[in-house]
């Protein structure tokens, strides 16, 4: 069976020492399902192009009437194929051309009608070859890929083309098909280095907060972001700047230093003196402050100049052509300080310190990811300060917020800008709509100091969606938590010599407690975010963006980073008396945070929320425990009803919130790979996507019920 997770082999060295090999099949079948799911979701082509039949009546449609042709018809094919028409499977029939379909061997799924069977790769039937010559062939041991009755598509890049030749190509931008290709073959490759990486199996049982919390983002890194088939790809790393730079590989990032000068430096309103408020002053020890002052002091710019962390990787590839200029009249300075060593999280640019500091930095790189530049932009600082305001307003009008909803305070910044925009921060300074100010910048991230904590684990909610494998066994975050929570509540009982043996068990044998675990997240999380929506806004739901407080093995609350992506209505903001934050845009260009209505701020809930946060829990869950997917899904839908019922909505907001996320027979779903290639070259600073739709993932569960 296949799977959607990273997967090590042994190493064919069979030294101790030796670097595991990736599973490329794993690798190339993960690639295909999210290829499949997204052609589907995102229609590519016309309906009347797809089918769905059974295996049965696409056998008997297609051959004689000699029961051994099916058989024979089949016989090219690998055991799991002949097992899955054997058994009269669904199947969906795709019209390439007159001479190939592509069969796609199929099973219901919860967040889209269909998903590809985790047995099977797609199969093209190339329709006009005879049967008795593909026997033949076979017999004859001269089988050929380019003349097979029944070929697998094993190569992901080889089923986009198949999917590109069925679409209308002048409908297509040429330049945005290259950078899917390109993008497609980079995720590729960066997944066969994920998947060597070696990643501790034992989240938990670290000492200290902050261990914890990297190594759940390396473990939130493997996969990026789930379900998306570019999400790996980093155009403009390097295979070595990969394995240096991705947190996944947890090796030391030694920030490089600049200077640069204050004429030259756009602050957050919460600056309010550089002097004191700079990021070596949050960053930085005692003893590393003294020597980047020595050095500042010795330069003769310690008065004029900031001190700026830059990653190592932007330097070399971005400053120093970009800012070439300033670097030659001294506006920006290059300093040998290089004494604070980060980690990176599992958003690349988001740096961690391994100490017991609140602080932490957001730096700009400009890689490609998710076929974005990682910019950092300072009209997105400003719209995340004002974001910030809401999310702390909301915190003090609805008392359960104020307890489950934290915040990673994202209101001191500094970035590069001309002198006579400095003090602009209106939407015409034209210094907001160019690249160059945009790569040389720092934002501060302090958490919530109780969070700073032994007893408290840190977990991005994306970890929750992972398996690590090694050497063919698979490992979850969970096991940690469900194992000791198992243990605090069993330590003094009579049956502990019982409890030892359950503790030894296979994964499977701790379903009721990890299905209790996985209630507890979600009422948690979807509580959370209900009550947000109640007040008029949609944080960012993606399971990067979001942190997950566990406290005695029991999650507790949401931390949030990341507020310029908050979604507000305004009409509901305005019942609570949240004022319009008068977000800065283009001008002539609404800014995208503001949903014109109900149903367009729902949407986070529903699509990452949903269809990507929890169903990556879930999908991991099932593999991991043998867990039936049902009852998963059934107690995230229990988790909502809860929360309908206790929350203090009004009635309308109880109605549209029912109707969309629980009775709809669609949800939408955002689109990936179109918009790739609506796109083409243009560098963008946010990921590009639509809207399209799938079903709801609670029809399902109801139909079961």
């Amino acid at each position: 069976m296949h799977t959607l997770f990273p997967v090590q082999n042994s190493a064919q060295n069979s030294r101790l020492d030796a670097t595991p090999e990736p599973d490329i099949e794993a690798i190339q079948w993960s690639l295909i399902s999210h290829l499949v799911e997204c052609f589907l979701l995102e229609q590519w082509v016309d309906e009347h192009l797809i089918q769905v039949t059974t295996t049965t009546e696409y056998l008997a449609n297609h051959q004689t009437s000699q029961p051994q042709d099916a058989h024979q018809f089949l016989a090219s094919l690998p055991q799991q194929y002949q097992d899955f028409f054997d058994q009269d499977n669904p199947l969906m029939v795709m019209k390439i051309d007159q001479e190939r379909q592509l069969l796609l061997l199929v099973e219901p799924a919860y967040a889209s009608p269909w998903r590809l069977s985790k047995f099977c790769l797609p199969v093209i039937y190339n329709v006009n070859l005879s049967l008795n010559s593909n026997l033949n062939s076979i017999l004859n041991n001269s089988h050929h890929v380019d003349s097979a009755l029944l070929e697998p598509v094993s190569l992901a890049q080889q089923l986009l083309d198949i999917f590109l030749s069925m679409m209308d190509s002048t409908a297509l931008s040429d330049v945005g098909v290259l950078k899917l290709k390109e993008s497609l073959e980079a995720s590729f490759i960066a997944q066969q280095q994920s998947a060597t990486a070696n990643i501790t199996t034992t989240v938990c049982q670290y000492p200290h907060w902050h261990q914890t919390l990297i190594a759940a983002e390396q473990w939130a890194s493997l996969m990026d972001r789930p379900f998306h088939p570019l999400a790996k790809g980093k155009l403009g790393f390097t295979v070595t700047d990969y394995e240096r730079y991705m947190a996944e590989f947890n090796q030391p990032i030694k920030l490089v230093w600049v200077a640069i000068a204050k004429s030259h430096v756009m602050v957050a309103d919460h600056v309010k003196d550089a002097t004191t408020q700079n990021p070596a002053t949050y960053l930085l020890d005692t003893t590393q402050q003294q020597s980047l002052m020595r050095e500042l002091d010795d330069k003769g710019i310690a008065d004029t100049h900031i001190a700026m962390p830059v990653h190592p990787w932007q330097m070399t590839h971005v400053i120093d052509d970009m800012y070439a200029d300033d670097l030659a009249n001294g506006t920006v300075v290059a300093l040998k300080f290089d004494a604070l060593i980060t980690y990176a999280s599992s958003s690349m640019r988001s740096m961690l310190i391994d100490t017991d500091t609140p602080n932490s930095i957001k730096l700009p790189i400009g890689v490609y990811a998710l076929n974005s530049k990682r910019y950092l932009p300072a009209l997105k600082l400003i719209n995340g300060e004002k974001n910030q305001a809401i999310l702390m307003q909301a915190r003090t009008l609805d008392s359960d917020l104020s307890s489950q909803l934290r915040l990673w305070d994202e209101r001191l910044w500094w970035g590069y800008m001309s002198p006579s925009h400095l003090h602009d921060k209106s939407a015409i300074n034209p210094y907001f709509y160019q690249e160059k100010p945009t790569h040389l910048g720092a934002m501060l991230r302090q958490l919530p100091a109780d969070l700073c904590d032994d007893s408290i684990r840190l977990f991005p909610m994306a970890s929750l969606g992972m398996l690590v494998y090694k050497q063919g066994v698979s490992y979850h975050v969970f096991d940690d938590i469900v194992q000791e929570g198992i243990h605090s509540t069993t330590q003094n009982s009579s049956q502990n010599s019982a409890q030892d043996s359950f503790q030894e068990g296979s994964p499977q044998n701790k379903k009721p407690a990890v299905i209790a675990c996985f209630k507890n997240l979600c009422d948690v999380f979807l509580d959370t975010m209900l009550h947000c929506l109640r007040l008029g806004f949609a944080p960012e739901m993606h399971g990067q963006n979001i942190v997950i407080v566990l406290k005695d093995n029991h999650f507790t609350s949401l931390l949030l980073r990341d507020h310029d992506s908050v979604r507000i209505h305004l009409p509901w903001l305005a019942r609570h008396h949240i004022l319009d934050p008068e977000y800065l845009s283009p001008p002539d260009f609404k800014n995208r945070l503001y949903r014109e209505t109900p149903k367009a701020l729902i949407f986070y809930l529903q699509s990452l929320g949903l269809l990507v946060n929890i169903r990556a829990i879930i999908e991991s869950l099932v593999e991991h425990y043998h867990i039936n997917e049902d009852a998963l899904w059934h107690e995230a839908m229990i988790s909502i009803e809860e929360s309908l019922v206790t929350i203090n909505f009004d009635d309308d907001q109880r109605q549209v919130l029912r109707d969309e996320l629980l009775n709809a027979s669609h949800y939408p779903h955002k689109t990936l790979l179109l918009p790739v290639i609506a796109r083409g070259s243009d560098p963008h600073g946010s990921m590009p996507a639509g809207e399209s739709k799938t079903i709801n993932p609670f029809k399902r569960v109801k139909n079961s019920g």
